[in-house]
């Protein structure tokens, strides 16, 4: 009788789906199991509408099971603490796991760069749970008022987004400005987003003065300690939100033994998408260092959704003894949404701006959003930029109408 190939998928994103279909399509008779900390999956670049309320909360995230078979796919929601490529073990807080083939699409987590909060929380945005409980705390001070201030670290994507986002939320629950909580963005960077013109700068600069944000650059969060954000100017901030929004870096558990890794956590992988002394082990998406012309690129979804197919199909492939293909990154383009304009690009070149690059970032959400009526949700926020069905006093995701 012949033996199955026991294969693992660790990661339920944009790249770990996209594997599991790959594997799925190309190798049947596989045993295979997706293992991840959740068991749902979230349209993560949508996060920070969870602040503006224009997009439900329900449609950010999508049960795994509703994505596959159940007769073919084993879900295992557990926290994977340590992987031994030699002995092909998984270590989980639930239990073990032994695999003949593996792809690592872990994710990302945020980076602190070694601070820590000598007291309090430092809330975030990069998952579902992070960016609810960020929300409920935003609400929680809305209901009590009057506002505290939000101070929130790094001016990268993430944090302009959700300055935006917060306003915009806050905005429409029709209270007056002055009741607005004030907004600060501390970017250690002597600009904000250097890889933009001078013109888009100073308009992402101008509107985020508009909205009332104040943007700090050069400067950096030393200490939180009792509410209070003392920040290396020397200004101290009471009764404050913290949001770290400063980095990330790949969510790779510990490896035995350890391969090598870039600063941030990923993994460096071959032209195959293997880990290197390890052709059984492929890796996909944040936790993989994909580079192009030799420099490792961006954290984007469509890396990962691309690189997550090609990394199950090679995977299917190894298996099979058949010959696997190169990946290289293609780079489809980005936006950054933030509310009333955005700042893109296509194809890394044709600037994109305005509604039409929100419209362009909410349809590319229903596009790549995982199958089911929530999809209709980012069309619906495309076509009807003004509309808010969630706001930010709303009740909590499983009570939305």
């Amino acid at each position: 009788m012949e033996i199955k190939p026991r294969v693992c998928v660790l990661g339920g994103g944009f790249a770990g789906i996209q594997a599991t279909r790959a594997i799925l399509r190309r190798l049947p008779d596989a045993e295979l199991t997706l293992i991840d900390r959740n068991p749902y999956a979230t349209m993560i670049p949508a996060l920070p509408d969870a602040l503006s309320g224009r997009i439900t909360r329900n449609a950010m995230k999508r049960p795994l099971s509703g994505l596959f078979p159940a007769d073919r796919v084993r879900l295992v929601t557990d926290r994977i603490d340590r992987i031994d490529l030699s002995a092909r073990t998984l270590q989980g807080r639930s239990g073990q796991y032994a695999y003949d083939a593996l792809l690592i699409a872990v994710g990302s987590v945020p980076e602190y760069y070694g601070f820590s909060p000598e007291s309090g929380t430092l809330y975030t945005a990069h998952s579902f749970p992070a960016v609810e409980a960020l929300r409920a705390a935003v609400a929680q001070r809305h209901r009590a008022g009057p506002e505290a201030p939000v101070v929130i670290v790094g001016g990268g994507y993430t944090g302009i987004e959700v300055a935006a986002c917060l306003r915009h939320g806050v905005q429409a629950t029709g209270q007056s400005d002055s009741n607005h909580p004030p907004i600060t963005i501390v970017e250690a960077g002597e600009r904000l987003l250097p890889f933009l013109t001078n013109g888009e700068r100073e308009r992402i600069g101008t509107y985020l003065h508009e909205l009332g944000v104040d943007v700090r650059t050069g400067t950096t969060l030393t200490a939180f300690r009792d509410g209070i954000a003392t920040l290396s100017d020397g200004t101290t901030i009471p009764n404050a939100l913290v949001c770290w929004s400063a980095g990330m870096r790949a969510a790779v558990p510990e490896l035995d033994p350890q391969p090598e890794q870039t600063r941030d956590g990923r993994l460096e992988v071959n032209d195959f998408l293997q880990l290197p002394g390890f052709p059984d082990v492929f890796v996909g998406g944040d936790a993989a260092a994909l580079r192009k012309n030799g420099t490792v690129v961006r954290r984007a979804v469509n890396f990962a959704f691309y690189s997550g197919r090609r990394a199950g199909h090679n995977l299917a492939l190894f298996l099979r003894n058949r010959p696997m293909r190169a990946f290289s990154p293609v780079d489809l383009g980005w936006v950054i949404p933030m509310g009333g304009i955005s700042v893109g690009r296509l194809f890394g070149a044709l600037r994109v701006g305005g509604r039409f690059g929100l419209r362009l970032h909410y349809s590319m959400c229903g596009f790549r959003h995982f199958p089911g009526a929530a999809t209709g949700e980012f069309y619906r926020t495309a076509l009807r930029l003004k509309r808010v069905p969630d706001p930010i006093s709303a009740n909590p995701p499983g009570d939305q109408p």
